[in-house]
């Protein structure tokens, strides 16, 4: 349950507390259908006990009362609305189970500083059915669970949209660059043969420094830019005090990374990013690994499946068998037999805690002894590790929640209106609608 759910179950939690049993006496005599919401209905007792909810809410903020009747109109409504996303949830299946409802509601009672039973016991004395709550309660995380996930598959958000928040995040921090800077002239006034020799040789250039040359090396014997014989030392810059032709091939850069060939009415430029600082890095670590998973069954015991991977690995460790060919033979994991038991790489973390554990006290190429986990019984081997930055990737996947998040409740609102006018709803008390 989120923080949104608790504390909107807390105010219902709230509101119900403060019911007496004249309140709820009362809505039960002057109970009748008073709205018929597609194959649901509204009765009199549910709107007024939103109405003495609503009033009770107002009035803890300090804010105005509106009339009677315009409150039970927007109430009403209301009823209305969540009628229908009920309907849409129980009939996509959606369930919440007994003990996690139970959980949730100790939650609740908790937060109203009572335990589960001293708040159904509150409840009792205050006239309210404890029942009656749960049902508030599960209906409306139903409900908000249906439509967080209906309306989540309808976003839909462009990498262009991740790539212009991304960037305009960058441009409000403080990054600096530190860059190298190498130009091969070409004036405007050079002719055509002049600009596609000067071009070739940039290239050659280039080529060299992605092999390995010394960039300030290269700048002091190559470059015609000012900052030659500083070994083309551009210094520290904010994007914003960079040349306009560099901001855009410096942004998706990495470090030590030379950019493409930069053409400017002075000729053509080479960078390389030796640093960058103010920028939010996430570096992780990760492993290489590949294993082999037995899972016992009726036919085979623990003890075989833990006797038949000590046996591989000491024909692996002998030179007899090949790990590959003995987890396609064995392995019953069914996302990594058919490669040789691979795994790739994966950031550290991310499997079962004792297969992590094991994992890490290997040394590379080093093969484990077998071990259990919650899948069954394994022995793997770790075959690197390496650190990984993924900076780039947690910066879009924050604009891509960012841009969700903005669009969420615009879609919701349409997603309401679409539901609400689709809908077959004759409202007793007033006109047809």
């Amino acid at each position: 349950m989120t923080l949104k759910h608790l504390i909107s179950a807390c105010l219902l939690v709230a509101s119900l507390s403060s019911l007496t049993a004249q309140n709820v006496h009362a809505a039960e005599t002057i109970d009748k259908v008073i709205a018929q919401v597609d194959e649901d209905v509204i009765l009199q007792s549910e709107l007024e006990r939103k109405v003495i909810q609503a009033k009770q809410q107002i009035q803890a903020r300090g804010g105005q009362l509106p009339p009677q009747n315009i409150l039970e109109r927007e109430l009403l409504e209301q009823l209305i609305i969540q009628s229908l996303q009920y309907q849409m949830a129980s009939r996509s299946g959606m369930q919440i189970q007994s003990a996690e409802l139970q959980q949730i509601a100790t939650r609740v009672a908790q937060q109203s500083g009572m335990s589960l039973d001293e708040f159904r016991l509150h409840m009792e004395q205050q006239g309210i059915a404890y029942e009656l709550f749960l049902d508030d309660l599960r209906k409306e995380i139903l409900t908000s669970r249906f439509r967080d996930a209906f309306v989540a598959r309808r976003i839909k958000i462009s990498e262009k949209e991740i790539d212009s928040l991304v960037k305009a995040m960058d441009s409000k921090s403080s990054v600096e660059y530190h860059l190298g800077h190498i130009l091969i002239a070409a004036d405007e006034s050079a002719t055509e043969s002049e600009v596609a020799t000067a071009k070739k040789e940039a290239l050659t250039i280039k080529r060299q420094l992605e092999q390995g040359k010394d960039f300030a090396g290269m700048a002091e014997k190559h470059s015609d830019g000012s900052d030659a014989s500083d070994g083309g030392d551009f210094g520290w810059n904010t994007e914003k005090n960079l040349p306009e032709l560099f901001r855009d091939p410096v942004y998706y850069m990495k470090k030590g990374g030379i950019s493409r060939l930069i053409r400017s009415p002075a000729g053509f430029h080479i960078l390389k990013l030796y640093d960058k600082r103010g920028d939010l890095e996430h570096v992780v670590q990760q492993t290489k690994a590949r294993h082999i998973l037995v899972q016992p069954d009726a036919i085979t015991t623990e003890e075989d499946a833990k006797d038949l991977l000590q046996h591989i690995r000491q024909q692996v460790l002998t030179g007899e068998t090949d790990f590959g060919d003995m987890a396609r033979k064995h392995s019953d994991d069914p996302g990594s037999a058919n490669l040789g038991g691979e795994l790739g790489w994966n950031n550290v973390g991310v499997y079962d805690p004792v297969f992590e554990e094991t994992l890490a006290n290997l040394k590379i190429d080093e093969i484990s002894q077998p071990f259990q986990s919650s899948f069954g019984w394994h022995i793997v081997q770790l075959t690197g590790k390496r650190q990984d930055d993924q900076t780039d990737e947690m910066k879009r996947q924050q604009a891509a929640k960012i841009l969700r998040q903005r669009k969420f409740s615009e879609e919701v609102e349409n997603w309401v209106r679409e539901i609400r006018d689709e809908a077959y709803v004759k409202k007793v008390v007033e006109e047809d609608s």
